[in-house]
């Protein structure tokens, strides 16, 4: 066949074939830096008949992070972390090739507190020991999942958020890797293998002294891996991009904070995990035998708090009460450490503060995975 005759046929061969539009290019999120020309009031959600949740000063830079629908609107935080709600888009100077229909479209709420605290009979009536250590019921847990997968979730990723008790090697690190024995648990290897990797996980939002107030806090973010204005939870969330989260408060915080002001936080931290489409797993905290009756008091405040948002419970309080010293160690703050390996589950390891947790984590996990995220 001559040349020409092949390059006809293979014209002819090519018409015949269905067209394939390329692949459109993809939307990568901008970084946009705008001004304040002068103070400019934040709103809890893109209208101006939502809540006023701040107010930004003149001449504050504003990262933005996302747009309305319509794009008459941003959700911005200022770059110190003072500040973050909804602007209306005509009231920033922005930069002459800012191009605001590139930001993701966001649907956010920003939390907004009470207008006045709880009395103490809201969670006063709670019984600790009327709830069970692994949840039972999910609540919001499913559509909170769905939202997740939406949003980009990593279904295999579990976040560990607090304060020394989940910054900690003994607290479901082993698992993570070979350095465990489910013993007579061998029914949890399924939800081992599923998160796998990430129980190992460094947490941005979980470490020594963390308290409520200083995980919504951007001052006390890790520079290295978060953004200006980004708070330890939301650094977190946006770095590991996890499907569940693992919250413990309460140890710290009776020592430092009131417990209205706990309440709030643990509200505002709930908000904030359902926002990002992570399923919050709640857990309460072992007690302090030197503030025991402030222990209990606190633990309600996370019962209260569980249910008014309808998600996972795990009564840790509740799994360590049968323990040598309610679990803890012999400086009554602190869980005790482990016999052998805080990944041993043999029963008389599991006599000890560390080990039961990472068991009735285990647990709460397989319950949550099984029953919401399959």
């Amino acid at each position: 066949m001559s040349r020409r005759l092949l390059l006809a046929a293979l014209a002819l061969a090519a018409a015949a074939l269905p067209w394939i539009a390329p692949p459109p290019e993809a939307t990568a999120q901008v970084q946009i830096q705008a001004l304040t020309p002068y103070a400019l009031i934040a709103y809890s959600r893109p209208d101006r008949a939502a809540p006023i949740i701040g107010v930004f000063t003149p001449h504050a830079k504003v990262a933005l992070e996302g747009r309305s629908a319509d794009a008459v609107w941003v959700l911005g935080h200022s770059t110190d972390g003072s500040v973050r709600g909804w602007i209306e888009r005509r009231y920033l100077l922005l930069p002459p090739d800012a191009t605001i229909a590139r930001l993701l479209v966001s649907n956010e709420i920003i939390f907004v507190p009470p207008v006045a605290s709880r009395t103490d009979s809201a969670h006063s009536a709670v019984d600790l020991t009327g709830y069970p250590v692994v949840p039972v019921g999910m609540g919001r847990a499913r559509a909170i999942y769905e939202t997740g997968r939406i949003l980009g979730a990593n279904a295999r990723a579990v976040a560990k958020v607090g304060d020394c008790l989940s910054d900690n090697q003994h607290f479901l690190s082993p698992f993570g890797g070979s350095r465990y024995n489910l013993g007579e648990f061998a029914y949890l290897q399924g939800v081992v293998d599923h998160f796998g990797a990430s129980l190992a996980l460094d947490s941005l939002a979980a470490y020594d002294g963390l308290v409520t107030s200083a995980v919504l806090d951007p001052v006390f973010a890790n520079p290295l891996a978060c953004q200006p204005g980004e708070s330890p939870l939301r650094c977190e969330y946006r770095v590991h991009r996890p499907s569940i989260a693992v919250i413990m408060f309460g140890a710290q915080d009776l020592l430092f904070t009131p417990a209205d002001q706990f309440e709030r936080n643990l509200r505002q931290i709930v908000h904030e995990t359902v926002q990002a489409g992570v399923i919050p797993l709640l857990s309460t905290f072992p007690g302090n035998l030197e503030r025991w009756e402030q222990s209990i008091e606190y633990n309600q405040i996370v019962v209260r708090v569980a249910l008014d948002y309808d998600v996972p419970l795990m009564n840790l309080w509740l799994a360590l009460e049968a323990l040598p010293n309610h679990g803890l160690n012999e400086d009554g703050r602190h869980l005790s450490p482990p016999f052998t390996d805080s990944g041993d589950l043999a029963p008389a390891n599991l006599q000890r503060g560390y080990p039961l947790r990472n068991l009735v984590t285990l647990q709460a996990l397989d319950a949550v995975w099984r029953a919401a995220m399959q």
